[in-house]
């Protein structure tokens, strides 16, 4: 059986999404023939994401004079019957597949017509006619079936991984001082919000790992005339495993918005996998992973209140409770694996085949 992962955008690039195809490729490599089939860009994609595998990288243009899906199907409509399965996770590019008769796993991250009501029409084909269907939550899972005839299309939640190998760490918990933000400078990740609490706990110090627009956040810093916040910048993935080695509590501060309402950040299970505490939005999704004060803790999502009274809620427990729940949070993370992921996408595979 041959497999291959359609992805029609240039590759490597630091986005969430990106870091998923490549870890799930990668990883089903290790067990089934798999290709990668992507944008064509001149840059080592196996060494920007320090993995070393058996993945086949086939890099088609998706550029003539103007840059196009249409040019990138066209390119690869040639590569169509050297595959038994294509895993999909961009609507446009499974309907092309799907038209062409071939068998499409299309992994749900979203519902796109919730933000675009111009493509419900192709999402409805996509979904109802693809092969099968991945979700990354059981909660988007649920929207789908309320939205969109699919009862009868195989289906299967399969959460994201992530790649960090590493044994549970006894932290010291007893003095946090610092708390650790990973991620992009999108609206809806909440920066702004955690950036602004920050003026309740002068003396924590907030560091942010990423970058991007940082307009607002300068803004807000100003006008709070706050001195306990720390841009790092980008890091790659092995320096962001050494920050998250020393780091004690991190947060995953999303907020109300059509784009997190169905989101399950990788961060979450690379902060676990790290023992660290974890306080996060109270998202469904979220819910489906973190247990209030058993494995990390819940505040409700944009509600200031509710994420100031937690935190310090956080900062009053005594060492012994918080080292119990970071090793929950560690026992937790340890089914959650790119690996794991690939083993599920190929039983998946096998079972509708």
């Amino acid at each position: 059986m041959k497999i291959v992962y359609i992805y029609p955008e240039k590759l490597p690039d630091k986005k969430a999404r990106s870091v998923s195809v490549i870890n799930t490729a990668c990883s089903l490599s290790k067990y089934i023939d798999t290709s990668l089939l992507y944008e064509k860009s001149n840059k080592n994609i196996l060494e920007f994401y320090n993995l070393e595998c058996k993945l086949n990288l086939i890099p088609i243009s998706r550029k003539f004079i103007i840059r196009s899906n249409k040019i990138f199907n066209f390119n690869l409509k040639k590569y169509i019957k050297q595959f038994d399965y294509f895993y999909v996770r961009h609507l446009k590019t499974a309907e092309f597949l799907i038209k062409n008769n071939v068998n499409v796993i299309f992994e749900c991250h979203e519902i796109f017509s919730v933000k675009n009501p111009k493509v419900e029409n192709i999402e409805k084909f996509v979904c109802e006619n693809s092969k099968g269907l991945v979700f990354v939550n059981k909660y988007l899972q649920k929207a789908f079936e309320k939205k969109f005839n699919i009862l009868n299309i195989p289906q299967k939640v399969i959460y994201n991984g992530c790649g960090f190998k590493v044994d549970y760490i006894k932290k010291d918990f007893s003095n946090i001082k610092e708390i650790f933000y990973i991620g992009s400078f999108q609206k809806w990740k909440g920066l702004e919000f955690l950036v602004e609490n920050m003026k309740y706990f002068p003396n924590i110090i907030l560091n942010i790992v990423g970058d991007g627009n940082k307009i607002e956040l300068n803004q807000i810093i100003n006008k709070y005339n706050l001195k306990n916040i720390n841009f790092l910048g980008f890091k790659t993935s092995e320096e962001i495993e050494k920050l998250l080695k020393k780091a004690k509590l991190t947060i995953i501060p999303n907020i109300p918005t059509t784009d997190s309402k169905f989101s399950m950040p990788i961060k979450l299970f690379e902060y676990l996998t790290y023992s660290n505490i974890v306080l996060t939005s109270n998202f469904d999704t979220i819910k489906e992973i973190i247990i209030d004060n058993k494995n990390g803790f819940l505040f409700e999502a944009g509600n200031s209140d509710s994420f100031v009274n937690k935190l310090k809620y956080i900062l009053s427990l005594d060492n012994n409770i918080l080292q119990n729940i970071a090793k929950n949070g560690y026992e937790t993370s340890k089914q959650f694996t790119w690996d794991n992921r690939a083993k599920q996408i190929i039983e998946f595979i096998k079972e509708i085949k």
